[in-house]
């Protein structure tokens, strides 16, 4: 509660608020800020509150700002792991920087830092903020948390949903949150979507526990698909019994893979380290891969199931 008190003191000071979220912004990034954003209009409607970002996202505009705006602002940097990863460098000069992320800590970005690897998504934070403060935000607001949150838990199903992931889930619906409707913007796809899924499952190669698959360019544009649609299609690769892991590598520009690696309880953080990725211990990412490291990370996740398959074996004799 110390880290909330910091965090209020922090926003009800400043005149001006500029929010930042990670490159390549998935739900859980840009519900995180633009929840955070519409909740922070309505709750003081005499501050200037700003949603910072290189890249738009379902048709959503990031505002602007110049150099002398963000140099006399509050930052809040949301769902982002290290420096490197902001989607805009101009966050960290600021005079004040608050940072909300559920992340494994990297390294320190702001005075005033709620670091909670254990929650199930950046979202959930901040809708326990505002709980906590007994604070009333809009339907609006709500929607953009409750569906980042769902995004990023898989409407509460992966292993890192905790009571409180589900008590964020219950502020939120409170709000006004629209559950079906979050479930229709999240999951439901278009039918150039429903082909690439397809593509991204005839690609898939299997080994001893391991799923994987490689995309190209010319595969997603192909289904009029950007880079930062199809990199989330790792979930097409999920939910079979035989797969202990599986991963998406997506082709961003020519020989240039950035990848996607998933878990059911294995540790794969472990391995995106060694690549200069990182996340979550059964979700995490690498950018900037060429082909031969994919397939140097393809054979340490297929190690990596094997070794998991043979201790369970272990275990049962």
């Amino acid at each position: 509660m110390e880290t909330i008190n910091k965090i209020a003191e922090a926003i009800e000071q400043a005149d001006t608020i500029c929010i930042f979220r990670h490159q390549f912004p998935d739900q859980d990034a840009i519900g995180s800020q633009m929840g955070l954003k519409t909740a922070l209009q309505s709750l003081y409607p005499k501050k200037k509150v700003l949603a910072l970002g290189t890249m738009s996202v379902d048709g959503i505009v990031m505002d602007t700002a110049d150099d002398a705006t963000i140099q006399n602002a509050l930052a809040i940097v949301l769902d982002t792991a290290n420096q490197a990863r902001i989607d805009d460098d101009r966050a960290l000069r600021a005079p004040q920087v608050v940072r909300i992320d559920h992340h494994v800590p990297v390294e320190t970005m702001g005075q005033v830092e709620w670091i909670d690897q254990d929650a199930s998504a950046t979202c959930e934070l901040v809708a326990l903020y505002f709980q906590a403060r007994h604070q009333v935000i809009p339907a609006n607001a709500a929607q953009y948390l409750y569906e980042g949150l769902i995004a990023d838990n898989i409407r509460f199903t992966t292993s890192n949903t905790r009571p409180e992931s589900f008590e964020a889930g219950r502020y939120l619906v409170e709000q006004g949150a629209d559950v079906q409707r979050a479930n229709e913007h999240n999951f439901a796809i278009t039918l150039p979507e429903f082909y690439y899924e397809n593509r991204v499952r005839e690609r898939a190669r299997f080994e001893k526990g391991a799923l994987t698959s490689i995309l190209s360019i010319e595969d997603y544009e192909r289904c009029h698909l950007t880079f930062a649609q199809a990199k989330d299609k790792v979930y097409a690769l999920s939910n079979i019994e035989e797969v202990k892991v599986w991963a998406l590598f997506t082709e961003k520009t020519p020989g240039i893979y950035n990848a996607s690696l998933r878990a059911k309880t294995l540790d794969i953080r472990q391995i995106a380290t060694r690549f200069g990725g990182g996340g979550h211990a059964c979700a995490s990412g690498i950018k900037d891969l060429r082909l031969e490291q994919v397939e140097e990370i393809i054979h340490q996740l297929v190690a990596l199931a094997q070794e998991n398959e043979e201790e369970n074996c272990e275990r049962s004799v």
